[in-house]
C-alpha cells in the first residue's frame, strides 16, 4: 500500500531476488509484527558467520566469541534491525556470510553466498565487488577475489537487466536511489554538524572506532557512506535515529567487519609483549565486554527496550489494531499512512491520503467498503459518515471505523 510503488515483482521500489522466499515466510503469519520478528531473527543469525570470521581473524574460540560480541553488541545494528522491515537490512547477515566465506578462501561457497546477498537488494551489487579487495593477502590475491566477486555481480545484474527490460513503473530500479548521484552532479554535502555528531559518530560506539585500523575492510562502505552524506534533504535517506536509517545498514556491517579485523591486528601486535601478552589480552577482553554492557543501557532506553529472560509481548496495544480486526479479510479497506500497518496484510488495502489516488486514479470513497479514518482528516470523515448506508462500527480517541457498504 506504499505510495508510488507498483504491485509487481518489485518490492519497495527495488529488485529483490529473495522476494518469493520472504513472501512464502510472510505467509506463515501475515502481518507487520511477524515480518519484524523475521527480520530480527535473521539479523541475529548473522552472529554465526561473525563468530566464524572472528575465529579466522582473531583466532581460536575466544576470537569467535569476540566476533559475536562485536556483532550482537553493536547498538546501531540493533536500532536498524528493530525498524520496519527492509530488504536491505535482511541482506546484512547474508553479506556477513559471504565475507566469512571469502576469508575462508572457499571459492564456490563465496560465489553462492555472494549471489544470495546481492539478491537481497540491487544496491548491494557494487559493494560485493569491493568485498574481494578486502580479502587479506597480496595485491594479486585481492584482485583475484575481486574478479570472482565482479563475475558474480555482472552475471546477476545482467539477469536483472534482462528481466526488467519490459518494466515500467515508479523509477528505474537498476539505478534506485543511487541514480540521484548522477542526476545531480557534482554531488553536494547535505548533512549538518549536528547530524554528524548525533547520528554518524555513534556508529563508532562502543568499540567500533577500531575499524580505522583496517581501512581495506572499510573500502566497501565508502560508496554507501558517500551516497548517504550527499543524498538530497528529505529524500528518504534520513540522518536521525527516528527516521529511516536502513540505508546505513551496509555501512554498519562493514564497520563491524573492519572492527573485527582491527582487533585481529591488535592481537597479532600483542605478540611483541612477551609474557605480558596473556594478561593484557584478558584485560582488554574484559574491558571491551564492560564497555559494551555499560553503553547498552542508554541505547536500550532510547529504543524503548527492557531486559527479559524470555521473549514477551507488550501489554500495551493501540486500539486501532482492534478496530482493524473488525474489517472482513476480503474487504476493500483504507486508512491513513499513520495507521497503515493495521491493514497492511490485506490484499485490497490502500492509504486514502496517498496510495488510493495512485493505484486507483480518479476513484474516491465510493471504491471502498470499509475505512478507518483519522478524526483530523475532517474532509474524509465527513465523506465517510455521510455516505449512503454508512455505519459507524467502532471508535477510538483518534480514529473512526466506518462500514461503507
Amino acid at each position: 500500500i506504499h505510495f508510488g510503488y507498483v504491485d509487481s515483482w518489485m518490492w519497495s521500489g527495488h529488485r529483490t531476488g529473495i522476494l518469493p522466499l520472504v513472501g512464502w515466510i510472510y505467509g506463515v503469519d501475515p502481518g507487520p509484527e511477524w515480518l519484524c520478528r523475521f527480520q530480527i531473527l535473521l539479523v541475529s543469525l548473522g552472529a554465526i558467520p561473525a563468530y566464524g570470521l572472528g575465529r579466522i581473524v582473531i583466532g581460536r574460540t575466544l576470537g569467535g566469541l569476540a566476533g559475536m560480541l562485536l556483532y550482537l553488541g553493536y547498538p546501531p545494528l540493533a536500532a536498524i534491525a528493530l525498524q520496519d522491515y527492509q530488504d536491505l537490512v535482511v541482506g546484512l547477515p547474508l553479506m556477513m556470510l559471504a565475507i566469512w566465506q571469502s576469508r575462508r578462501k572457499k571459492t564456490w561457497p563465496f560465489v553462492a553466498t555472494a549471489l544470495l546477498a546481492m539478491m537481497a537488494r540491487e544496491e548491494l551489487i557494487p559493494m560485493m565487488v569491493l568485498v574481494g579487495l578486502a580479502v587479506p593477502g597480496s595485491i594479486r590475491q585481492r584482485l583475484s577475489w575481486a574478479a570472482k566477486a565482479t563475475a558474480v555481480a555482472l552475471l546477476y545484474s545482467g539477469a536483472l537487466w534482462v528481466l526488467g527490460l519490459s518494466f515500467s513503473g515508479y523509477d528505474n530500479p537498476m539505478m534506485s536511489h543511487t541514480g540521484d548521484l548522477f542526476l545531480q552532479w557534482p554531488p553536494q554535502w547535505s548533512r549538518t554538524p549536528d547530524e554528524f555528531r548525533n547520528f554518524y559518530l555513534p556508529f563508532l560506539q562502543p568499540l567500533h572506532f577500531l575499524a580505522v585500523l583496517s581501512p581495506a575492510s572499510l573500502l566497501p562502505a565508502l560508496g554507501g557512506m558517500f551516497f548517504h552524506l550527499t543524498a538530497p534533504a528529505h529524500g528518504g535517506v534520513d540522518a536521525h535515529w527516528r527516521g529511516h536509517i536502513h540505508h546505513m545498514a551496509p555501512v554498519a556491517l562493514f564497520l563491524i567487519v573492519a572492527t573485527i579485523d582491527g582487533v585481529g591486528l591488535l592481537v597479532k601486535a600483542s605478540r611483541r609483549t612477551g609474557r605480558w601478552r596473556t594478561p593484557l589480552l584478558a584485560l582488554a577482553g574484559v574491558a571491551g565486554l564492560a564497555v559494551t554492557i555499560t553503553l547498552a543501557r542508554p541505547w536500550m532506553n532510547f529504543m524503548g527496550l527492557s531486559l527479559q529472560l524470555w521473549p514477551t509481548t507488550t501489554v500495551e496495544r493501540a486500539p486501532e489494531w482492534d478496530l482493524a480486526e473488525m474489517i472482513p479479510a476480503d474487504a476493500v479497506a483504507a486508512t491513513d499512512t499513520w495507521a497503515s500497518l493495521t491493514i497492511a496484510n490485506r490484499r485490497y488495502a490502500y492509504t486514502y491520503d496517498e496510495s488510493l489516488r495512485d493505484k486507483l486514479p480518479g476513484a474516491g470513497i465510493e471504491a471502498l467498503e470499509w475505512i478507518l479514518v483519522n478524526r483530523k482528516d475532517r474532509k474524509w470523515l465527513r465523506a465517510a459518515t455521510r455516505a449512503t448506508g454508512a455505519e459507524i462500527i467502532g471508535e477510538s480517541q483518534d480514529y473512526v471505523l466506518v462500514k461503507l457498504r
